[in-house]
């Protein structure tokens, strides 16, 4: 079996805390069957014990897996053994939650039971698959984040740990309520989602969703920890994530059109479902690009090194070595472009295919930012960039109104467009510079 698994199992789920744990449960459950008629049920206690032991405090384990071993100084060691990155997930992922996993299989016959009564087992079954994926998808949400957090080596790790905790939280909060809103949206009528033209039940379109997200995070956290123990993960991966992000997002074409013309009458939306569908995709690439270009260390050494192999024209081991905020970029280029071919041919849309190509530049600008300030801050350099993008486009938009053409993708012209250009260049230049100037200062 995973000795690592095994490890995390003797460390955390001791007979004394399974006890204790089991004991207070059922305590619990057996307490709020006695309480009179009114009061929470067995099966409402139960649910909420089942959050706090599988979400609440699983996620914090699932945190702790990882940071907890380099606060006490024993990540090293074992970043030398021969135990494998996908071992080494299973291992921390269900080894170090192993005390809470028991707790919550102690909730779920009795939050199953009256569904099992109202619904049929169909019902019970597929309720017990969402609450399990569920908190699979927390957990794996809290390593994702925390090993991401331990690249950037920030060294404040009970800040760490609480931001992964409330990454995992959140996620499954948010998936969780829009599950719990399906029979309030069915009772208006809407019993089925349009996904690329196909129409799917809300229920099994929501589960569908969830479960192969919570696969691509497990999928994420391996590729993090492959990145954490040196090993070379390539690109192959991320395309494959960005890839299923642009078809799950473009699915929604059907959906935003029908919202939309509610919202705006008299316009033929439907006439633009195939702009619509590549808008979706490069905004969910574009998503990617800042959301990495954030977690990412961008270390200025890597920087130099990929510039090396591209002024050498290596460009293969050049792609291969390429950061994940790298590829995103690369992948919002190509679909920026084809969005702004596509608007420029359509004479229905004049002048929107510059508004594209200013967003695209803008895009680059911000992430020009990012690169530019880990030089000049250090540690704090990401903080430091989100407080400048934030004076960009809220701050200095509303106390200078006549600069916002210049700062956001707002003017449909030339001027707009050349502003646009210009900014990225500088900033570009600028980030160059600094990173040729730190490697003559070492």
């Amino acid at each position: 079996m995973n000795p690592e698994f095994l490890r995390n199992a003797w460390l955390e789920a001791t007979p004394i805390r399974l006890a204790l744990i089991a004991g207070l449960t059922l305590l619990l459950l057996a307490a709020g069957a006695a309480v009179p008629f009114g009061l929470p049920s067995p099966a409402a206690l139960a649910l909420g014990a089942w959050w706090f032991f599988v979400v609440l405090w699983g996620t914090r384990s699932a945190a702790l897996s990882v940071v907890g071993e380099i606060r006490e100084r024993t990540w090293d060691s074992q970043k030398l053994s021969s135990i494998s990155p996908l071992e080494m997930v299973w291992g921390k992922l269900f080894g170090a939650t192993l005390a809470q996993w028991f707790g919550g299989a102690i909730c779920l016959p009795f939050i199953l039971a009256p569904v099992w009564i109202a619904q049929g087992p169909r019902g019970a079954l597929s309720y017990a698959v969402i609450l399990v994926t569920l908190g699979v998808f927390a957990q794996s949400l809290a390593l994702l984040a925390s090993l991401n957090l331990v690249r950037r080596s920030s060294g404040n790790w009970r800040l760490d740990t609480f931001l992964c905790q409330v990454a995992g939280i959140g996620g499954s909060f948010f998936y969780y309520s829009l599950w719990s809103s399906l029979p309030a949206i069915a009772r208006n009528g809407m019993r089925q989602i349009v996904w690329w033209g196909f129409p799917v039940g809300l229920s099994d379109f929501h589960l569908i969703s969830l479960l192969l997200f919570t696969g691509w995070t497990l999928v994420g956290c391996w590729r993090a920890m492959r990145a954490e123990l040196r090993f070379a993960n390539g690109p192959y991966v991320w395309l494959g994530w960005l890839a299923y992000l642009c078809l799950y997002q473009a699915g929604f074409e059907h959906w935003l059109l029908q919202r939309m013309r509610h919202a705006l009458d008299g316009i033929d939306f439907a006439a633009h479902e195939t702009e619509i569908r590549v808008a979706l995709a490069a905004i969910a690439l574009a998503g990617t690009v800042y959301g990495m270009v954030f977690l990412e260390p961008k270390d200025p050494v890597r920087l130099r090194w990929l510039g090396e192999r591209i002024s050498r024209r290596d460009f293969a081991r050049a792609f291969h070595a390429l950061d994940a905020w790298m590829l995103s970029w690369l992948a919002t280029a190509i679909a920026a472009l084809v969005l702004a071919a596509m608007l420029a041919a359509d004479p229905r849309l004049p002048g929107a295919w510059l508004t594209v190509l200013a967003a695209f530049c803008f895009l680059t600008r911000d992430a020009g930012i990012f690169v530019l300030m880990r030089p000049l801050a250090g540690a704090r350099g990401d903080f430091a960039a989100l407080a400048i993008l934030g004076a960009l486009y809220l701050l200095l938009p509303a106390v200078l109104p006549g600069l916002a053409p210049f700062l956001l993708p707002l003017h449909p012209g030339w001027l707009g467009l050349i502003a646009a250009i210009a900014e990225p260049a500088a900033v570009w230049v600028l980030a160059l510079r600094r990173l040729r100037i730190n490697h003559r200062l070492r």
